[in-house]
């Protein structure tokens, strides 16, 4: 469009007067209208313009090669162009729309007939041109998502390394005892965490904790766990062992000092074990009862009441067992509700019916092969962890 808002118009001519009389009929019709005539330089800028008009009336060879040239010009862009001639050959109509006219207009013709035939292409030059903007448009948002999606993904792998540092390196060497874990994510980044970790010569804490949800706020909030396990106190040269029971409820009111606006739900088992005696004491916090697997006898769950973390003021009682050689105790988190054994209804009954099959192996091989019975290779939808204590001679 023009600045006035008529639609621009070249029209290409090999004589003055036919070009007068076209660019009078057309600028007649409501547009605005540009002369060329054939045989000078090509006319620049064709994006200034909507249409273009060929008078080919008397100079066919020389019309035809001027189409063919503004079309090798225009790439994709849309550029209607109108062929007018006083060849009522077949011929001649073949050569102009392989030449790229997109109409013919055979000479004589009444006035209306051209305007009709130009506001025809006009309208398909709008059309067209509305939907290169939107396709554009389109392309532009494509390229910001694509530059938020790497940005995201950049941070999401910062996310799993922040995670991942936070989590041991390594499992403690502890006389007596041995530990195996297998920590399965569903995504990058993750709810589940655990630790294992020496408080003094005789005794070992761990836990299983699980943020609601997954991705990075539940990743955040792993973090804050691992940050709020306060498991010893140290006065001088003395110190004391935090009890499990007050070890979670610590962690409980620091989550709801924080007065976050969305209840930041958290399951924990926190542990406090004496290798040296086998005692066992553990608190639990809405958390999956850890499952007792005896070196002889049925395999247990320990149920110990307790709620989620961060939502109300609450205490948190503590359980007492004595663990023997060849026992084994497991730490896991509620990814195994998905879990499926050997026809058993899934959760806690395959859980137990695979563990009563694999008992019998060493703490390693007995976790791993759970971990790969109760989920296969398949993509299990919530994160999975399996932490292993056995008491060994």
């Amino acid at each position: 469009m023009s600045v006035n808002g008529l639609p621009r118009i070249l029209v290409c001519a090999h004589e003055m007067n036919a070009l007068a009389e076209v660019r009078r009929l057309l600028t007649a019709g409501g547009n605005e209208v540009f002369g060329h005539l054939l045989g000078t330089p090509d006319p620049d800028r064709l994006s200034d313009y909507r249409l273009v008009v060929v008078e080919g009336t008397g100079c066919r060879s020389a019309a035809v090669d001027l189409c063919r040239r503004l079309r090798g010009r225009l790439d994709e862009s849309l550029l209607p162009v109108v062929f007018v001639t006083d060849d009522h050959g077949a011929e001649t109509r073949l050569a102009s729309f392989e030449a790229g006219a997109d109409a013919c207009l055979l000479r004589p013709f009444a006035p209306g007939e051209l305007l009709a035939q130009v506001r025809a292409l006009l309208r398909i030059k709008e059309t067209h041109d509305r939907l290169a903007d939107k396709t554009a448009e389109v392309h532009r948002v494509n390229k910001r998502l694509q530059q938020a999606y790497q940005q995201i993904d950049q941070e999401l792998e910062l996310a799993q390394r922040i995670q991942a540092s936070f989590l041991p390196q390594s499992l403690p060497e502890v006389p007596r005892v041995r530990f195996a874990v297998q920590y399965l994510l569903c995504g990058r980044v993750g709810g589940d965490f655990y630790d294992v970790f020496r408080l003094d010569e005789r005794h070992v804490g761990l836990y299983v904790a699980d943020a609601m949800g997954h991705g990075v706020p539940a990743s955040l909030l792993t973090i804050f766990v691992k940050k709020g396990i306060r498991a010893k106190e140290v006065f001088g040269k003395q110190y004391r062992l935090v009890p499990p029971g007050e070890v979670i409820g610590r962690l409980n009111q620091d989550l709801i000092d924080q007065r976050l606006s969305e209840n930041p739900f958290i399951t924990m088992v926190y542990v406090l074990f004496n290798h040296e005696d086998g005692t066992l004491q553990f608190s639990r916090a809405g958390h999956p009862y850890p499952l007792y697997i005896p070196k002889e006898g049925p395999a247990e769950l320990w149920q110990q009441e307790g709620l989620l973390l961060g939502v109300v003021n609450a205490t948190f009682t503590a359980a007492t067992h004595c663990i023997r050689p060849g026992d084994k105790v497991l730490l896991y988190s509620d990814g195994v509700d998905s879990a499926s054994f050997e026809g058993q209804p899934p959760g806690t009954p395959s859980l137990l019916a695979c563990a009563e099959k694999h008992r019998m192996l060493p703490l390693g091989a007995f976790v791993d092969r759970l971990a790969r019975d109760l989920f296969g290779a398949a993509e299990h939808p919530d994160d999975l962890t399996l932490l292993g204590l056995e008491m060994v001679e």
